[in-house]
């Protein structure tokens, strides 16, 4: 055997050391890659949800105009930002609109440089810039508010109640995008306010007349809710979100028959017959005294039960009509439905009624494959207000989606 020499031993371990502390080096470089490449991805995802907040409050805010959104953007932004010691500056925010499809588009972008810890040694990685992007469209909204005017609106503050939150409530849209119509109901039906834009003073206007009258058909109200927003043309790749508002102060219990001999009409709970296309004239007819309907037969000289279940039972058909035909229905209940004061017997509000019409997942009548809309309920004339806005807010969400 052949020893190797001293020199070579030295050598070889020389060249061991060396090995070792490139690759210690190169393990050092990977390591701090990481740890910066990690805060990195914390800044991009902070960066991210700040702009998709600001993306959808610009959208959101698009009724003030432009300048308005866009300031609103960048606050929002900056609340959901907040500040970090790894910024080398604050970040850099842009808002910008564009229109696609008669909708407005709005992108909102974010980039920042942050500083590295451990590749700073390398000088082009002494900062990383990172930046995120969002945009959201806002789909325009064709809507139809179908407003109870029954007798009790009058003694219980409903019809003042209306005065004030419907003016407030159209505000939240825009009068350059949207389109609204106004509908009212009590033992007929009428439209005072057809599908339109702008629609703003004409329903501020139309609503300040409003008066209660008589009984309460709401499949009426609903069915000229429907008729509007079926009738209004759509732009070939517009995007929008058909909505109807309902609402009530009471029960259903009046409903719309074709079958009489005198043609169709709508039939209070105590029988008496209405033009189903004004607001309460009435008509002289032959009232069976049973009826084949959609609650099952209905004996009309039973005014408590039996007239009561088919107006609610034809006001879900037509509901469930509508959100077949891409509808969302949101429905506004005002009064106490435990304490309030009795219609034969009945509680004032049906809450189960309402979440039908609108197809609140935890209705008996819930359709999963029909859209589901939402509830407001409120005991005083003082809450109807803010129960529109609920609804405001909650359509508004849907439109930024």
């Amino acid at each position: 055997m052949r020893r190797k020499s001293a020199h070579t031993t030295r050598g070889e371990r020389g060249q061991t050391l060396l090995m070792f502390l490139l690759f210690m080096i190169v393990l050092i470089i990977f390591i701090g890659l990481g740890v910066d490449l990690g805060f990195a991805y914390i800044t991009r995802a902070r960066l991210s949800k700040a702009v998709d907040s600001a993306c959808l409050t610009g959208v959101r805010n698009l009724l003030n105009g432009q300048p308005a959104a866009a300031d609103a953007a960048r606050a929002a932004f900056s609340i959901n930002y907040g500040t970090s010691g790894r910024d080398v500056a604050p970040p850099t925010v842009t808002v910008t609109f564009n229109t696609v499809n008669n909708n407005t588009v709005v992108d909102v972008g974010a980039t920042v440089s942050i500083n590295t810890y451990f590749i700073r040694v390398l000088p082009l990685w002494k900062t990383l810039a990172v930046g995120s992007t969002a945009e959201a469209t806002r789909a325009d909204v064709i809507m139809s508010l179908v407003l109870d005017i029954s007798g009790s609106m009058n003694g219980d503050g409903g019809i003042a109640g209306l005065k004030i939150a419907v003016p407030d409530f159209v505000n939240q849209f825009s009068d350059a995008n949207d389109r609204v119509a106004m509908v009212t109901f009590s033992c007929g039906a009428t439209t005072p306010v057809p599908m339109t834009r702008p629609f703003r003073a004409t329903i501020d206007t139309a609503v300040q007349s409003l008066n209660g009258i008589s009984w309460t058909c709401s499949e009426r109200g609903l069915t000229n809710g429907l008729v509007q927003n079926q009738g209004t043309p759509i732009v070939a790749g517009e995007n929008v979100i058909k909505v109807i508002v309902f609402f009530t102060d009471g029960l259903a219990n009046t409903w719309y028959w074709p079958g009489f001999n005198c043609g169709p009409l709508d039939m209070g709970p105590d029988k008496t017959l209405y033009d189903p296309n004004t607001l309460c004239d009435s008509k002289s007819c032959t009232v069976p005294a049973t009826i084949a309907g959609l609650s099952g037969t209905v004996n009309t000289g039973n005014q408590c039960s039996d007239m009561y279940a088919e107006a609610e039972a034809r006001a879900r058909a037509v509901a469930s009509l509508a959100r077949s035909e891409g509808n969302i229905v949101y429905a506004i209940g005002f009064g106490d439905p435990i304490n309030g004061p009795k219609e034969c017997g009945h509680p004032p509000l049906n809450i189960a009624f309402l979440k039908a019409l609108a197809n609140t997942p935890d209705s008996t009548y819930y359709d999963s494959t029909q859209p589901s809309g939402d509830i407001a309920i409120g005991s005083d004339a003082s809450d109807i207000d803010q129960l529109f806005q609920t609804i405001a807010s909650k359509i508004l969400l849907r439109l930024s989606k």
